[in-house]
Order: C-alpha cells, then structure tokens, then sequence
C-alpha cells in the first residue's frame, strides 16, 4: 500500500492560518497506475495542460471560482473522479498552536504520529505494507527523514507499526498524483474548518457551497479504524490546541 502525505497550512503560532490539515491518499500499488492515468487524462481532456501541477492553493480559491471557470470545471471533475478512485483518505486537522512545536531533532510531531498510525491499521486491516511518501526532501520539517525512523525505532509505539515500511519515500509533487490528490483534499478540509462550515454555509456564497459538497466527497473516502485495544480512530480528527 502506498500513502501519500501533504498539508495545508502549518501548525505553528506564526502560520496565517488558524487551522492547518496534514492529509494522507492511501491506495493500493496494483491501483497506482491507474489512478495516476486518470488524473492525466483529466488535466488533458479539460484543461489541455496534461503537466500542470494539481494544488489547492491555485486551485481551492475565490479568484478562480470568479475569473476561471475552466478550472472551476476541473476541480469538479476531480472530485466526482475522486469518488470512483479506490483511494481511502485519513486527515489530522491542527488548531494554530500557542507555542512552536518542540524542535527535538529525534522527535516526530504528534499530528505525524497521529496519521501514521492510521495508515498503519488500515494496512494491518488489509494485511498490507505501507509505505509513506512525502512531497520534497529528507530534510523538511526540520529533518522529517531522521525523526520518522528515530520514532518507529526509538519509541515503542512505533516499533509496533510493523505494517510501516522502515524508511519514508521523498518525491516531486510536480509529477506524482497521489501527493497532488493529498493536496487538493488537505486544502479543501482547512477551508471547511476555518469558515465553520459544518455550521452551515453563508446564503449566497457558491465558493463555499462548493468547499462544502467537496467535504461531503472527501467524507466519502475516508474510514474509522479501532485499536487492538477497542479505542476508535477517526478518519478524520480534529485536534485542539487547549
């Protein structure tokens, strides 16, 4: 099984955002191929821009649902592919924290932990391996290559993932499809919990209509998995800061 990591936002008291999401895409790697096609030929058949790199942040805004309703077509159509996509999505939504992370180069944060074990119980579910793939280098989040193995080695929670592969992949978001669908989801989950709108939406606001029905989508594809030791875990789960 394949998991791919991207956020939205960053939990740090500095961030603009008052909610920062990290989201996984978990597929099979008999499903890989297939799934990455399907993207491509959606980039193809409604943009013509076969390369372009899928991202919420130019995507999952006002100014396009303003100025480019060819994109607003796009985004459409990923979601209603999504649907049809044997993909199952986990997400850590993060309150803005009052303090910075601790910065322990052994350390990995809590909301990595958090999604890891996800995937790890969806892949013992399976009788799976999972490997974790993140966009960029080793050395983001201040070294997340050292801190992932330092966890599943050094802590007795991660030694018992045994369904986790021992060492993360690192790869350009610009050619891979499931860090590009992790993306899209994780903006869309921000966006949902910083405009509140599991209150409901704003009348007269078809942006946010839009946020909404794609959060009801993204719903679709997620599980909750239980512990061996009966403790629920939400597909996606929100975390507060006090």
């Amino acid at each position: 099984m394949l998991a791919f990591v991207d956020e939205s936002g960053h939990p740090h008291p500095n961030d603009p955002n008052p909610w920062s999401v990290l989201a996984a895409c978990c597929f099979s790697e008999t499903e890989s191929r297939r799934i990455a096609g399907r993207i491509h030929a959606l980039k193809r058949d409604v943009l013509q821009r076969e390369n372009m790199e899928m991202k919420g942040l130019n995507l999952l805004n006002r100014s396009v649902y303003k100025n480019r309703m060819d994109r607003v077509a796009f985004v459409e159509e990923f979601f209603n592919t999504l649907l049809d996509l044997e993909v199952v999505i986990f997400a850590i939504v993060i309150e803005r924290p009052s303090a910075p992370p601790q910065s322990d180069d052994t350390f990995l944060p809590f909301y990595f932990q958090y999604l890891i074990e996800r995937i790890h119980l969806l892949a013992d579910e399976r009788g799976e391996m999972a490997t974790t793939l993140f966009d960029g280098n080793g050395g983001n989040f201040g070294g997340l290559s050292r801190k992932f193995n330092s966890f599943l080695y050094r802590s007795s929670q991660g030694q018992s993932y045994t369904r986790i592969t021992d060492a993360p992949f690192f790869v350009d978001s610009d050619i891979t499809a499931g860090i590009q669908i992790a993306d899209m989801v994780a903006s869309v989950i921000r966006q949902y919990q910083q405009e509140e709108l599991y209150k409901g939406v704003p009348s007269g606001d078809p942006y946010l209509w839009s946020i909404r029905r794609y959060y009801r989508m993204i719903e679709q594809k997620t599980v909750d998995l239980t512990t061996p030791t009966g403790e629920e875990r939400r597909g996606i789960y929100r975390y507060l800061d006090h």
